[in-house]
């Protein structure tokens, strides 16, 4: 991985963790989402474990030198970033109600 793609994924991480904080803290989501998210809370875990996954992808991109252990790491990566798919089609969806 080169360095600049590194420098774009870093601030995209940190980028996403403000706009996690921002969320769980007090609620607050960009303009664009606010009629599509019903549940703040479970999109800021989501942004949560989207920047977790983008920390990983980093890590085994730049970090690691070993190709299995890289491999391992980045997948496990992949994998956290669909959980966090998941977790964003979990906050647009109205919650259930009995």
């Amino acid at each position: 991985m080169s360095s600049y793609v590194a420098a774009l994924l870093g601030l995209v991480a940190l980028l996403v963790a403000c706009g996690a904080v921002a969320t769980l803290g007090r609620g607050w989501l960009p303009p664009w989402l606010r009629t599509r998210i019903v549940r703040p809370a479970v999109f800021g875990w989501a942004q949560l474990t989207m920047t977790a996954a983008l920390v990983a992808q980093l890590v085994g991109g730049l970090l690691i030198s070993t190709p299995d252990v890289r491999f391992m790491v980045t997948m496990s990566g992949a994998v956290v970033m669909l959980l966090a798919a998941g977790l964003i089609g979990l906050a647009q969806r109205l919650p259930f109600s009995r």
